[in-house]
């Protein structure tokens, strides 16, 4: 497409694209593992010593104290910022700060669990909360502002790609590396690449433009000729 022939309008696909795959690495990686984490560090107890309904009333209750301190208010905060803070910068903000949490929890994990495991489960829905009013928001609904209407679902449909790839090498990698020294032994190792691909969503970003406060035509340049 003519459109994307420029680097102006190819770079806005490349980082909504980017910054989907990154996110749904980390976001994938630890949602759908978050009860593997929880037993990790201790929270859950031991599936083997310990009556199964404690084991299983300890993992839902880690699991219900991450979504309530973490991924509810993340999400009911940025309904009410996004039009206020714009979505760019909701989406650097989330990006910038999910990167310093998992380079805090992964390689500072062994000295935290030391502690307390309820500070690890704090900052680990500390990076919930972000994750929420940050790019899992941001990631879906800048796709669908900032290109023109002829091209929006295509480039909005190509990010999601991304993102869902991101997703299936997330559940694949943490499936196969979360145990490669012994049961859960590179929980740590895993929460340091995600904080790299974090920082890959956070630099993806700078390409692309803010549209709080913008009219679609005015964000996408719609008076192309091409268009």
């Amino acid at each position: 497409m003519q459109y994307f022939s420029e680097w102006r309008h190819l770079k806005v696909l490349l980082g909504t694209s980017i910054a989907w795959f990154a996110l749904d690495v980390a976001f994938y990686g630890i949602n759908l593992n978050s009860s593997v984490v929880i037993e990790a560090i201790g929270f859950a107890g031991d599936l083997y010593n310990d009556k199964p309904s404690k084991y299983i009333i300890r993992n839902c209750l880690g699991n219900i104290i991450i979504n309530i301190l973490g991924s509810i208010p993340g999400y009911w905060i940025t309904v009410f910022t996004i039009e206020r803070l714009g979505r760019k910068s909701i989406q650097l903000m989330g990006f910038g700060t999910l990167t310093v949490l998992y380079v805090v929890l992964g390689f500072a994990y062994n000295q935290i669990l030391a502690k307390s495991s309820g500070a690890f489960i704090f900052l680990f829905s500390l990076a919930q909360l972000f994750q929420n009013f940050g790019p899992n928001v941001t990631t879906f609904v800048i796709p669908g502002e900032v290109f023109p209407t002829r091209f929006r679902s295509t480039a909005h449909g190509i990010s999601a790609a991304f993102g869902k790839l991101g997703a299936i090498v997330a559940q694949g990698g943490f499936l196969q590396l979360t145990d490669v020294d012994g049961k859960n032994s590179w929980i740590d190792h895993l929460l340091q690449v995600f904080a790299l691909f974090m920082f890959i969503g956070f630099a993806a970003t700078f390409w692309i433009p803010e549209s709080k406060g913008k009219a679609l035509e005015e964000i996408c340049d719609e008076s192309e000729e091409f268009i």
